[in-house]
C-alpha cells in the first residue's frame, strides 16, 4: 500500500466516508448522546487515520469535516477569554477550510438555575468573545447547539419562562443555523461583532464597559449575524410528560421560540432571526397547540416552512409504557390535530400581501407518514380552493403565486406525486 499514489488512496478513502450523525439526527429526540458513534466499526475513517502517519495526514481533513465539541465546563461563566484548545488544533492542522459543520454540545447541569428555575448567569461580553473565538477560526456551513433550554437561553442572552418547566421535563433542545454556500474569499462580513483572535485586552475591556452602559434592551445575539445564515432549525423534543398534569393545555413550555420570534416581554421582544433566513424548520413531539400557535402568529418572512409534530415511525416513544404512563393518547392526537388545523387556517386564508405568510412558497410536513391526516390536509386545500397552492408530493405543498390564475374548481391542488408545472426554484437545505 505504500506504493499506491496518494490520489488513489484518497479516492479509496472517499468510499469509507458517510454522513455525520449531526447531518441525519437533527430531527430525532435531543439527548446528550445522540451524536455518539457506537463503535469504531461505524467510524471507518478514524480507524484509517490510526494506521500510519501518511494515512492520517491524508484522511485528517475528511475526518474533521464535521466537528463535535463537548466542552468540559461546570458553568457558562467558564467561557472566558482563554484560548480554546480545539480551535488551536484546527488552526495548526489547517482544517478550517475543510470543516463543514460544527456542533456545540453543552451537557452540564446548573444546580442553582434548576433549583430556582432561572436561566444561568453569564456576562454578554463573555459570550460575544466566545462567538468571536469560534468564528474567527472556522467558517462552517452549519452551526448547531445542543443544550438544556436554560443554557440555550443564556447563550442567546435571553430570558426563559420556567414556571411550568417541571411539568415538561425537557432535558435538551437543538438550535441549528445553516447556509448553502460560503462567502467568496476575501469578502468582509457586514457584522460589527466580528473580531480577530488578536483583539487587545484593552478593546475587550472597553467592549465590556460599553455593554454595561447600554440600555436594558439587549442587542441582537452575534451568533445570528456572524454569518449570512439562510436556514434555521429548532428541535424542542418531546412534550409528552406535560399531558400527565391537570389542565395541561394551560401550561407553557420552557422554550426559546418566543425569543427567536421576538414576540414576548422584554428582553425577548427583539427578534433574533435575521432577514437572511428564508428556511424555517420546527420539530417537536406533540407540542401543545397553544405553543405551536405562537409560531404561526409570528412566523418570520420565510419562503419555506417545515413542521414535524409527531415522532418518527421507528421512534418507539408511543409504545414505551413508562413514557406513556398516566397519559391518554387521545389528548396527544387532539393537540396535534388542533395544531394542524391552526396551520391549515393560515395556509388557506388569503394572506395580507404585505404580511409574513405572503412570502411562503413551500410548506413541508414531517408527519406525512400519517396518510389519513395528510389526506385531510389536502382536502382542506381543495375545499377552500386556495389560489396558488399545489401538492408537489406527499407531505409537500408549493405555492406558485405567480402562476396561472386558479380556475376556481380546486384543480390546482392535485398531483400527489408529481411536481407542478411551474414549481418555484428550490434553493433550500434539506431538513
Amino acid at each position: 500500500m505504500d506504493q499506491v499514489p496518494p490520489e488513489i488512496l484518497l479516492h479509496i478513502f472517499e468510499f469509507l466516508d458517510g454522513p455525520a450523525p449531526s447531518e441525519i439526527s437533527l430531527h430525532d429526540q435531543p439527548s446528550d448522546n445522540m451524536l455518539h458513534a457506537e463503535s469504531d466499526e461505524s467510524r471507518p475513517l478514524k480507524t484509517v487515520s490510526l494506521v500510519n502517519k501518511t494515512w492520517r495526514a491524508l484522511v485528517l481533513p475528511s475526518l474533521f469535516r464535521h466537528v463535535l465539541w463537548r466542552p468540559k465546563i461546570s458553568s457558562l461563566s467558564a467561557f472566558t477569554l482563554n484560548p480554546i484548545p480545539l480551535l488551536r488544533f484546527i488552526e495548526e492542522n489547517r482544517l478550517d477550510h475543510s470543516l463543514v459543520s460544527f456542533t456545540l454540545l453543552i451537557n452540564f447541569f446548573d444546580l442553582e438555575a434548576d433549583a430556582y428555575m432561572i436561566t444561568p448567569k453569564v456576562r454578554p461580553s463573555d459570550l460575544e468573545w466566545l462567538w468571536d473565538q469560534i468564528f474567527s477560526v472556522i467558517d462552517p456551513l452549519r452551526f448547531t447547539i445542543i443544550a438544556r433550554p436554560t443554557t440555550l437561553a443564556a447563550l442567546l442572552s435571553r430570558m426563559l419562562f420556567l414556571v411550568d418547566a417541571w411539568s415538561f421535563d425537557i432535558p435538551y433542545h437543538i438550535l441549528s443555523l445553516a447556509r448553502t454556500e460560503r462567502d467568496p474569499p476575501g469578502k468582509v462580513l457586514p457584522n460589527e461583532h466580528i473580531k480577530t483572535a488578536e483583539s487587545s485586552a484593552a478593546d475587550r475591556s472597553a467592549a465590556a464597559i460599553n455593554y454595561a452602559a447600554r440600555p436594558r434592551k439587549p442587542p441582537t445575539c452575534p451568533l445570528f449575524t456572524v454569518r449570512p445564515w439562510t436556514s434555521l432549525l429548532l428541535n424542542e423534543g418531546s412534550s409528552i410528560k406535560v399531558y400527565r398534569t391537570y389542565e395541561f393545555f394551560l401550561r407553557r413550555p420552557p422554550s426559546i421560540l418566543g425569543a427567536l420570534l421576538g414576540c414576548e416581554e422584554p428582553p425577548n421582544d427583539t427578534p433574533l432571526i435575521p432577514p437572511s433566513v428564508v428556511d424555517f424548520n420546527y420539530i417537536a413531539i406533540f407540542p401543545l397547540a397553544s405553543h405551536f400557535e405562537t409560531l404561526l402568529q409570528n412566523l418570520p418572512k420565510v419562503e419555506r416552512l417545515f413542521v414535524q409534530l409527531t415522532p418518527k415511525p421507528n421512534n418507539g416513544i408511543l409504545e414505551d409504557e413508562e413514557e406513556m404512563r398516566q397519559i391518554d393518547p387521545g389528548d396527544l392526537w387532539m393537540e396535534r390535530n388542533t395544531s394542524y388545523s391552526f396551520l391549515m387556517r393560515e395556509l388557506t386564508f388569503m394572506p395580507d400581501p404585505q404580511g409574513n405568510w405572503a412570502t411562503l412558497r413551500v410548506f413541508e410536513s414531517g408527519d406525512a407518514a400519517d396518510k389519513e391526516a395528510w389526506e385531510m390536509a389536502v382536502q382542506v386545500l381543495i375545499r377552500n380552493g386556495t389560489k396558488g397552492w399545489k401538492v408537489e408530493r406527499d407531505g409537500v405543498f408549493v405555492n406558485d403565486a405567480e402562476g396561472e390564475d386558479d380556475p376556481g374548481d380546486g384543480s390546482q391542488v392535485n398531483g400527489h406525486h408529481g411536481a407542478p408545472a411551474n414549481a418555484p426554484e428550490r434553493r433550500f437545505l434539506e431538513p
